[in-house]
Parts: structure tokens; C-alpha cells; sequence
């Protein structure tokens, strides 16, 4: 069963790998909508951009979670083979 979890868990991290690159991409053009159309200007467009940025951010700290995760259960799971 816990080989089983181990499997899930690298389909999650996989996944999770695989689609940062396009969050960041999808962070990118919004940034440049935002350039182009002039929605926002000033102190809201600085925060705009910065918001886009921090939410990219959180797809990175999913993947490291991901990886560390998976860590774990086959470091746990080496371990308990004694």
C-alpha cells in the first residue's frame, strides 16, 4: 500500500513539475496584457505586477512541497525495508 502512495505521490509531483513552467508563462502574458491595454497605471499597476509574481510564486512552493514530499515517503519507505 505504501508503495502505492509513493507512486501517487510522483504522479503528483510530475504533474506539478511539468506545469510550472506554464504558470509562470500564463503569468507572463497577463503581465503583458496588462502592459498593453493600460487597464492599470501607477501604484496599481506596480501592484498588479507584483501580485502576478507572487502568485506565480505559489506554483514553486507547490512543486517544492511536491518534491519534499515524495522525499519523504521513499526515504520512509527505504527505511522500513529492515
Amino acid at each position: 500500500v505504501f508503495l502505492i502512495v509513493i507512486i501517487a505521490q510522483a504522479a503528483i509531483t510530475l504533474f506539478s513539475l511539468i506545469t510550472l513552467p506554464v504558470e509562470f508563462d500564463a503569468s507572463n502574458r497577463a503581465l503583458i496584457w496588462l502592459n498593453q491595454s493600460g487597464v492599470t497605471r501607477g501604484a496599481e499597476h506596480e501592484a498588479a505586477t507584483s501580485a502576478l509574481n507572487w502568485a506565480a510564486m505559489t506554483y514553486v512552493v507547490s512543486a517544492l512541497a511536491a518534491v519534499s514530499t515524495l522525499l519523504y515517503y521513499v526515504m520512509s519507505f527505504l527505511g522500513s525495508r529492515d
